[in-house]
């Protein structure tokens, strides 16, 4: 059963493999709300704003930098009571025990084309991590800080917005437009936006990249940004704006260098914890 929007819970996928990440994240997306990070910093910076359910931790072929790099996310997922999962692409005795050591509730080796096991893996583990909120408490207990929005860390940034539809473009830009202090530029195709990234390339802090353009697709657009876009080309967070989550349209957008991608058409939701959750990396 795919949930609706308004039932969604949000997941936090973590890994150190971008590619893995954005398999996972497609996987997911039409049953929770997926948050991905490849940071440690950026894990936790969503955990301290939004109301995290799950967090899932991918484990490559190096189990040991997951368990090294992200031990802070598992200390802040504990003191939050957010249950965490780990997958493993190649699961063995000795991560198993790691896993349970630094906190785990489940762990499972990853079999591809078998989304249901894990999603509800995922669920059971959200539905025992809430009835243990219920029953804590004391000083452990952290509820969520409400008072935080995540929007006033958007702030004085300017956003290169990326499509060939205007209407696209200002249905993006309504969502944005009551965010305080942030500025949107517009692009109607990849060679557009190529030439305002290399004319001003410091002003800009994200890059929202349709993938179906004329002129100059996204992807392009992105490898050419990412190669000839300096020091801020290398390092500035693009997310791929697509009509469609198929794994080889995601396979594409991560290898043209995008960071994350999001479906079109996007809930405010969404595209808000897309756009911190990159900003703050």
């Amino acid at each position: 059963m795919i949930d609706t929007e308004n039932n969604k819970k949000h997941v936090l996928v973590v890994s150190g493999d971008p590619l893995n990440l954005a398999e996972i994240k497609a996987e997911l997306m039409p049953y929770f709300n997926v948050s991905m990070s490849a940071a440690s910093s950026a894990a936790l910076n969503a955990l301290g704003v939004y109301s995290i359910a799950a967090v899932v931790i991918c484990i490559g072929e190096n189990s040991s930098v997951a368990f090294s790099d992200f031990h802070d996310i598992f200390e802040t997922a504990k003191r939050k009571h957010v249950p965490i999962l780990f997958i493993a692409d190649n699961g063995n005795d000795d991560d198993e025990t790691k896993a349970f050591e630094v906190g785990a509730v489940d762990y499972s080796t990853r079999r591809r084309g078998t989304v249901d096991a894990l999603v509800n893996r995922i669920r059971l583990r959200i539905s025992a991590g809430e009835h243990e909120k219920i029953l804590m408490t004391g000083d452990n207990f952290e509820p969520p800080n409400h008072e935080i929005t995540p929007e006033k860390s958007l702030a004085g940034k300017t956003f290169l917005l990326v499509d060939d539809v205007m209407i696209n473009r200002e249905l993006i830009k309504a969502m944005l437009s009551d965010i305080e202090g942030l500025t949107v530029a517009e692009a109607a195709n990849g060679a557009e936006a190529v030439n305002m990234f290399n004319n001003s390339p410091d002003v800009y802090s994200l890059i929202l990249m349709d993938i179906q353009m004329p002129e100059m697709d996204g992807l392009e657009a992105t490898r050419i940004i990412r190669t000839a876009g300096g020091d801020h080309g290398k390092k500035i967070p693009i997310i791929a704006l697509t009509a469609a989550s198929l794994e080889s349209e995601v396979k594409m957008c991560i290898e043209a260098g995008m960071n994350d991608f999001i479906a079109k058409p996007m809930s405010y939701d969404d595209l808000i914890v897309m756009v911190v959750e990159h900003c703050n990396n």
